[in-house]
């Protein structure tokens, strides 16, 4: 298949994705506008693997960030187990708050 071929067809399905169409839809668009079937399906699934790839990187730091916080709440716990044994509420609350921060800032 020639390279212009592959261009247009991959340049049509940016354009479409853009617009807000699904990965069906621009299969179906790209087989009425000419292009081969073997190449509009390689150019859908290329460009479903960038649209998870790129959502796996947005997400990434939110889970960073809430491991992080939930751990700085079990630490708080334990040392303030350590500090006063007696009182049970103080660390089940550090805990709890570090899951609602990790919990309110994530992403929809």
């Amino acid at each position: 298949m020639s390279d212009e071929l592959k261009k247009k067809a991959y340049l049509e399905a940016q354009k479409l994705k853009s617009a807000g169409y699904d990965f069906d839809i621009i299969l179906a668009r790209l087989d009425k506008m000419g292009i081969p079937e073997e190449l509009a399906e390689q150019v859908v699934k290329n460009m479903a693997i960038q649209y998870i790839r790129a959502s796996r990187n947005e997400t990434a730091p939110f889970y960073n960030l809430a491991l992080f916080k939930i751990g700085i709440g079990v630490v708080l716990a334990i040392v303030s187990y350590i500090i006063a044994p007696g009182i049970l509420i103080l660390p089940i609350g550090f805990i709890a708050t570090g899951i609602a921060l990790a919990w309110k800032n994530r992403p929809v």
